[in-house]
């Protein structure tokens, strides 16, 4: 089965981790991710140096509520004056499943944790998005470590 953590996602880099796929079930949701940095501090890091992975998986349990937000932006000309702009877009629960095949394939910027909430932020070629999940805990598996420079 390889590596098992559990509410160590502070010991992962998730910056530039791609997103393989996206399932929410019931009060999980599931990240497949790719190319994530594993720590010196996690508990599985024998090395104790920065370590990668190809393939880790990422549950998100006891999910209490979610935002997804596709983020608004403007547009300037050359001389600095505003031609358009698009406001945020606060994604309804329903349209999830959809957006979750939009962002796969896309990057993390960066996972950040603050009170329970997961917040990623996620780079799509065309747009960014904000998902904040409220959840209890989080458990990740992977199968191997690599070496950085591998992944």
């Amino acid at each position: 089965m390889g590596y098992t953590t559990k509410n160590e996602v502070m010991n992962f880099r998730f910056a530039d981790a791609e997103i393989f796929e996206i399932k929410g079930i019931r009060d999980k949701i599931t990240f497949e991710l790719g190319y994530v940095t594993i720590l010196g501090q996690n508990s599985c890091n024998r090395d104790i140096r920065e370590m990668g992975t190809n393939a880790l998986t990422l549950d998100l349990m006891g999910v209490e509520e979610t935002t997804l937000v596709k983020e608004g932006f403007k547009v300037f000309d050359a001389d600095g004056n505003p031609k358009s702009s698009c406001e945020d877009e606060v994604i309804p629960q329903e349209r999830y499943k959809e957006i979750y095949k939009e962002l796969e394939n896309s990057r993390i910027y960066d996972l950040t944790v603050e009170n329970g909430n997961y917040i990623f932020y996620i780079d799509t070629e065309e747009r960014t998005y904000t998902y904040t999940i409220k959840a209890k805990d989080d458990r990740e598996t992977w199968e191997r470590f690599m070496n950085k420079e591998s992944v």
